[in-house]
């Protein structure tokens, strides 16, 4: 307690009063004039706001405790801006929920407040377009590339900022434009590979003290989010870091929510555009040296420690790579290197019709640089990663590790210099669409890692060098999956040959269910002391525990006798299709995969996997309790292993060979016969079903009380009807 005292008192002692906010006090009040309730489209994204001009409009909240902005607005010169957190505020379905098209009008008539141009120019959005026109409200499709003189208010998204175009808008906005811009900064960044500091948008929003951050809120459901009520004051930047700065006890929600709003301003704001995350780091850097362990995490309500940590982690993974420093923290995780292991120069090969990471068998040492060279300039949209754990764990409540380690650098040069603070595994990440024959790419200054490739390491090389590489992750690859995993978790394996073909054969079948074409980017399934949701979670990479689950995954004898259902239920994730997956079958029918390989695979009773479905007494007594209540579809819907039961009888009724059918069947439909909502999912999947095996499921559907159409089960009374045997 002394020590966290002292702390406090020398922030007291270089705190400094926050500035009140400079926007107009009818800013907001302006802009949500009969507005309650907005859209939330997809999944919105969040608009960091710490500028003295800038005001919170609309908020949600966030996984874990604390809330975002996703709706900002601000003042930049003479001009104004109001930026939307989801690209889908501008589209026909979002503009018709609640009050979104009142909120959209009321924006634009803010947006051209003072100007005599009150004509808008849209870029590339018809929606938009047809809805300003049908409010009447003056506008037309523009070109964000030519003149700008003739608008008052210019809306787009960051698909539209290309080139120089941010540099002339943001003119044109300080010059008395009014910019209506909408993104979602985590899509953005999921797709391009980059940091959002690199947002396009942002470059525009940042001086106005608004940016586009990483994070995503929760949908709201059909409601989506409130705009009635004032908003928390921590979630702007200059109140959260004067919070912080003060002398005032927080709660471990007030601490938590002050951090967050910092640190959403510091990851995503470019370098040099505005003094806000510099004043942020200065604060952090009283926090001293923070290294979180398993047994020791950094929580929420450590605010100082967190904030320190989170600086530590921005300058590790965002400094020019001649500036890199090795992270304290990187001491538990990723791990260090030995100081007396060599540093070696490696010529590896990169197939550019592979598309995603291309392993290189080598290991980047915390804070020291590594240089690759490409054989003819560089690729166009390649990239280096250093590092397989991709989790971010800036939402939750504790950090048992730093909340990112990983570094994406884009190729830009025929030699690329890359480094990071967290040091880690390295790879060539490849494009979609890339062309070309195997290339050669030589790589200097990296350490060997422990790195298997099946059908080319050799017993003897595993046993005898590779196995004992000193860098501290290693992975095994087969021809469809590569796990990455500690080091010290395989130095005394002995058939890793064995294992992958297990590994191969797993996922084999799994994409035989799915109908899947002959794979190119291979499974990837990462081990990590922390992850981001969840115990397992799926995507690429997989994401998993370092505990037994791993222990089993790299055991053979374990893995073919228990199983591991974790694993497989995550690899079925990324076999799940939208066209027979309705609302409600989300963590179901990615368990027919698992079943699937239970059975194929393992040789064993598909429903035996797991130990809620072993007991068949059990299980039918809850299918039973269920429809004696009248099987109502929300319990069906929020009980995984009551649905999966349904399915169960499927298999026992028919085998596995409609499902098979049924998914090649999917997989090829033309998209005019694509089911477009959850009704026509559920309608197909009933009527395709029962085509399938020549019975009418339609008595069953509504046995086990899944909404279907009286159309669709009309269209099956030529079909005798089906129910399984008790």
């Amino acid at each position: 307690m002394k020590g966290m005292r002292a702390v406090w008192v020398l922030i007291a002692a270089v705190a400094w009063l926050a500035p009140r906010s400079g926007a107009a006090p009818g800013d907001r009040a302006e802009l949500l004039q009969g507005v309650q309730q907005i859209a939330a489209p997809g999944s919105p994204g969040t608009v960091a706001v710490f500028g003295t001009e800038a005001v919170v409009v609309v908020a949600g909240k966030l996984d874990g405790d604390s809330s975002a902005p996703v709706i900002a607005a601000s003042r930049l010169g003479q001009g104004r801006i109001v930026a939307f957190g989801h690209d889908g505020y501008f589209d026909r379905a979002a503009l018709r929920v609640g009050d979104t098209g009142q909120l959209m009008q009321n924006a634009v008539r803010w947006l051209s407040a003072g100007r005599n141009r009150r004509q808008v120019g849209v870029v590339q959005k018809a929606p938009l377009l047809a809805f300003l026109r049908g409010a009447g409200i003056p506008a037309s499709p523009a070109d964000p590339g030519g003149d700008l003189s003739a608008y008052g208010v210019l809306a787009l998204t960051h698909d539209a900022l290309t080139g120089d175009i941010p540099e002339r808008v943001r003119t044109w906005v300080q010059r008395g434009g009014g910019l209506l811009i909408a993104s979602t900064g985590w899509g953005w960044s999921q797709i391009t590979g980059l940091p959002l500091s690199e947002h396009p948008g942002n470059r525009i929003l940042a001086p106005a003290g608004l940016a586009y951050g990483s994070g995503l809120l929760r949908s709201g459901g059909r409601r989506g989010l409130s705009a009635a009520g004032e908003p928390d004051a921590l979630l702007h930047g200059e109140q959260a870091l004067a919070a912080l700065r003060s002398r005032r006890a927080l709660s471990p929600a007030e601490a938590g929510q002050a951090v967050d709003t910092c640190l959403l301003a510091v990851r995503c704001v470019p370098a040099g555009s505005t003094e806000f995350p510099n004043r942020v780091k200065q604060l952090g850097n009283a926090g001293g040296e923070v290294v979180p362990t398993e047994a020791q995490p950094v929580r929420a309500a450590d605010a100082v420690r967190r904030l320190a940590l989170a600086v530590i982690t921005d300058e590790a993974l965002r400094s020019p790579a001649a500036e890199t420093r090795a992270a304290p923290a990187a001491r538990e995780f990723p791990g260090p290197v030995p100081e007396n292991a060599p540093r070696v120069r490696r010529t590896i090969t990169v197939d550019p019709s592979a598309p995603g990471w291309s392993s290189t068998g080598l290991y980047a040492a915390p804070g020291e640089r590594v240089r690759f060279t490409f054989p003819a300039g560089a690729p166009q949209g390649w990239a280096i990663r250093i590092g397989a754990h991709s989790d971010e764990l800036w939402h939750l409540r504790q950090w048992k590790r730093a909340p990112e380690v990983t570094r994406v650098v884009p190729v830009g040069a025929r030699a690329t210099e890359v480094a990071s603070g967290f040091g880690g595994l390295l790879y060539v990440v490849v494009p979609d669409g890339a062309t070309g024959g195997p290339m050669q790419v030589s790589v200097d200054g990296a350490v060997e890692a422990p790195y298997f490739r099946l059908g080319q390491t050799t017993p003897a090389q595993w046993r005898q060098t590779i196995r004992n590489h000193p860098a501290p992750w290693a992975e095994l690859a087969g021809n469809r999956v590569v796990l990455t995993v500690p080091s010290r978790a395989i130095r005394a394996l002995e058939r890793p040959a064995a294992l992958m073909q297990l590994w191969d054969r797993i996922v084999e079948v799994q994409d035989n269910l799915a109908a899947l074409p002959p794979r190119k980017r291979l499974e990837r399934i990462v081990s990590d002391v922390q992850i981001s949701a969840g115990y397992m979670h799926s995507g690429y990479p997989i994401m998993t525990p370092t505990d037994d689950s791993m222990t089993v995954a790299l055991t053979e004898a374990r893995l073919r006798a228990e199983g591991s259902w974790g694993h497989f239920h995550e690899v079925g994730h990324n076999h799940q299709h939208e066209d027979w997956t309705f609302d409600g079958t989300g963590e179901v029918t990615c368990n027919l995969f698992a079943m699937y390989v239970t059975e194929k695979v393992l040789g064993q009773q598909f429903h035996s996997g797991h130990p809620n479905l072993k007991d068949r007494a059990q299980i039918m007594a809850a299918a039973r309790q269920h429809m004696q209540k009248g099987a109502p579809f929300e319990e069906w819907k929020n009980s995984p292993f009551l649905a999966l039961t349904m399915y169960i009888q499927l298999i026992e009724g028919f085998g596995w060979a409609p499902f098979e059918q049924l998914f090649r069947e999917y997989r090829t439909l033309p998209e005019d016969q694509r089911p477009k909502t959850d009704d026509a999912r559920r309608d197909q999947w009933l009527t395709r079903f029962s085509r399938t095996v020549g019975r009418n499921l339609g008595p069953f559907f509504q046995q086990w009380g899944v909404p279907t159409s009286e159309a669709a089960r009309q269209a099956l009374r030529d079909l005798p009807a089906w129910s399984p045997r008790p």
